[in-house]
């Protein structure tokens, strides 16, 4: 079915204008109100002016008499005449004693209740004013006397026409005013709107720097749209990168393992009696490929943010020694002391426990297998007000500082470090845990050696 605003496209110019709509239809009920009430204000204020009047003749008569009170009334009559009041006192017996009406229907105007009278009904002593449609009367016992008076239907009428014409400009002022401010909004909408559909354009056609520009300090729903949607494009960049990266890293650095099993693989097919060490080490090249695998799609599961629906309050203090006691052993081995310093009161986090345990145990074994006999590797957890942090530190040969950036790319290692095993990806699973987490990650010199800082926001038991 066509509405009125089938023809507009835009959805901004049919909001402003429905809403111009609305708005000048309640500015007009209003200033129709207004007006009306306007006039019954009016009235009011000349009926009560009629009670006044009659209420004063009354302390006239009773406290001076009926001469005194047949002059009041006269004098009422002279001093109203051009406003239209008209005044008739009548004895018991039906005479006229003072006033300007000369003839009208007495029965018309009973009780205390004000009555309109026609024109036509009524004769007074003089013309009537062009303005005059009729009058509303009202009559009152004075004593013995019947005191009836009334008011032209035009009082007022003068103020209500310059009441009315100001009201009506100002409902065009008023009307025009929200058309504008309609249209402006709308205005302001489109553009808005037209920003955040042009952003998606560009991203869409490759563009993943693109944003949606946010006006400084607003806060409105577009803006908060918008801030979301930027998120959201954020994000997509950076997995979009992530995985860019990923492929990358597999191409430049599964290229030699590969190789080398392919070497060996065609070594063993030339043999007809394939030697078995043969054999293993290429068994071994096989493992160590699908671990590099395991690892790298263990970062792309944890970077890709969907195992926050497993957080759940974990003591960061407990994961720690868990850890500290299955490596405890392996330290003995090698020569190293492995040192654990507890929380000086409970270091609870939200977060993953497997993921946390595998975030622990990859800085302790990454300290065992990077540095050398005699190395002492102490592990602390520490907690502040709002803050548990999880501390690895040595006294071994340290990263330099040029590298502490670099120690979180996958597959990255130091030029010490090239010599021992590893493939590189210990501290990217580390950093992507703890940027899952929303933990800060902090790398230091140690003096000598190295330390490992990670904060996490604390979580106070309930």
């Amino acid at each position: 079915m066509k509405t009125p605003w089938s023809g507009l496209r835009n959805t901004s110019t049919k909001l402003s204008l429905q809403f111009a709509m609305l708005y000048s239809v309640l500015v007009v009920l209003m200033f129709f109100v207004a007006y009306r009430l306007s006039i019954y204000e009016i009235r009011d204020r000349t009926f009560d002016q009629m009670r006044a009047d009659a209420e004063t003749l009354t302390g006239v008569y009773v406290d001076h008499g009926t001469d005194r009170l047949i002059e009041h009334v006269k004098a009422l009559q002279t001093v109203n005449f051009e406003n239209s009041r008209i005044f008739l006192l009548i004895d018991e017996t039906g005479r006229t004693v003072s006033g300007n009406i000369l003839e009208m229907d007495l029965a018309a105007v009973t009780g205390d209740d004000v009555q309109f009278i026609p024109v036509d009904d009524i004769e007074i002593d003089g013309l009537h004013e062009d303005e005059v449609n009729g009058y509303w009367l009202t009559q009152n016992r004075i004593g013995p006397f019947q005191f009836v008076q009334g008011t032209g239907d035009h009082v007022g009428t003068e103020v209500v026409e310059a009441l009315g014409i100001s009201l009506a400009i100002g409902a065009v002022l008023a009307i025009a005013a929200g058309l504008l401010a309609g249209v402006w909004v709308g205005k302001i909408t489109e553009k808005r709107i037209v920003d955040i559909s042009n952003t998606l354009d560009r991203v869409s056609t490759g563009d993943l720097q693109a944003r949606i520009p946010i006006s400084v300090g607003a806060s409105d729903d577009l803006s908060r749209v918008s801030e979301n949607v930027n998120a959201t494009l954020g994000r997509l960049e950076t997995l979009l990168e992530t995985q860019q990266q990923i492929s990358n890293d597999i191409a430049h650095d599964l290229r030699t393992p590969l190789q080398r099993l392919r070497q060996r693989l065609e070594r063993l097919q030339g043999q007809s009696q394939p030697a078995p060490t043969e054999a293993g080490a290429a068994l071994a090249e096989v493992e160590d490929i699908i671990t590099t695998f395991n690892a790298l799609l263990r970062i792309a599961q944890v970077e890709a943010g969907d195992l926050r629906a497993r957080f759940e309050m974990v003591d960061l203090d407990n994961i720690a020694e868990t850890v500290f006691e299955v490596f405890e052993p392996s330290a003995e081995n090698q020569n190293q002391t492995l040192h654990l310093t507890h929380a000086p009161s409970t270091a609870n986090v939200l977060g993953d426990r497997a993921l946390l345990l595998q975030l622990v145990s990859n800085l302790i074994e990454n300290a065992l297998r990077h540095c050398p006999v005699g190395t002492a590797i102490n592990v602390s957890v520490d907690t502040s007000d709002a803050r548990a942090s999880l501390t690895v530190s040595d006294n071994g040969p340290g990263i330099p500082a040029e590298d502490h950036d670099r120690v979180f790319r996958r597959f990255f290692r130091g030029d010490k470090s090239r010599s021992s095993t590893g493939h590189g990806l210990g501290l990217a699973t580390v950093k992507a845990i703890a940027t899952l987490h929303e933990a800060e990650v902090s790398l230091s010199d140690n003096d000598p050696g190295l330390r490992v800082t990670i904060e996490f926001r604390r979580v106070k038991a309930t």
